[in-house]
């Protein structure tokens, strides 16, 4: 059975997925993670946190389309010490009006199906790394094939990008780590403009080239 992938769009005032070992300054990926995408598609769905079989079934992923760039605010950190509390001041970094195209991919019955259901109604509204950026508007985006390529316009480990082949000259990249198994490489390079060129080949979407992560190659696990 052909594998598929459905797509979203999704788009926010403001987003914040907080990139991990961050303490003093709250810093944001760029584009949602893997396990951040799952957790949206599972308050699409109202799929419980604690339904690991159901998310294992799937494959995760994500691309930005258009962003306004960062904001940093201050933010209040509650910090409960021995007798007293603390209430020190962070500054924390948001991606200012992003638009995502998110996917889930798995067999061909289970996505129609997953499509279906979101197309009759949604159980919660999506929401971009914290419970208070809700969406501006969301909407299916169509279905698209999966496929094996070595060209990804997303994210993908450090080490298994291959930049010393041609690739895209109007690149833009991030670098930030990410808690993965997927190589002994903590960083991950995340495009905002252009593609990356990979040595190896990932699934990823036929038309987008969004590539596409099972969720137990990431921590923490959302689930």
């Amino acid at each position: 059975m052909s594998v598929i992938a459905l797509m979203v769009e999704v788009s926010f005032s403001e987003a914040f997925f907080k990139v991990h070992y961050t303490k003093g300054f709250r810093l944001s990926y760029p584009i949602p993670l893997p396990t951040s995408v799952a957790g949206i598609f599972g308050a699409l769905l109202g799929i419980e946190r604690g339904r690991k079989d159901w998310f294992e079934n799937f494959l995760f992923g994500a691309k930005i389309k258009k962003y306004s760039g960062y904001v940093i605010e201050n933010a209040t950190m509650l910090q409960y010490k021995t007798y007293r509390l603390e209430k020190p001041v962070a500054l924390l970094s948001l991606i200012a009006s992003p638009t995502y195209l998110i996917c889930i991919a798995g067999k061909e019955r289970h996505i129609k199906e997953i499509e279906s259901k979101i197309k009759d109604s949604i159980e919660f509204l999506p929401y971009g790394g914290q419970n208070d950026f809700f969406a501006n508007d969301w909407s299916l985006a169509g279905i698209d094939m999966v496929e094996e390529s070595d060209e990804l316009t997303n994210y993908a480990p450090q080490d298994w990008v291959d930049l010393q082949i041609g690739g895209d000259l109007n690149i833009r990249l991030h670098i930030l780590p990410v808690m993965h198994t997927l190589s002994e490489n903590p960083n991950f390079y995340f495009v905002t403009e252009g593609k990356l060129k990979l040595k190896r080949k990932v699934p990823c979407t036929k038309t987008h080239k969004i590539g596409l992560y099972n969720l137990n190659n990431f921590k923490p696990q959302f689930y």
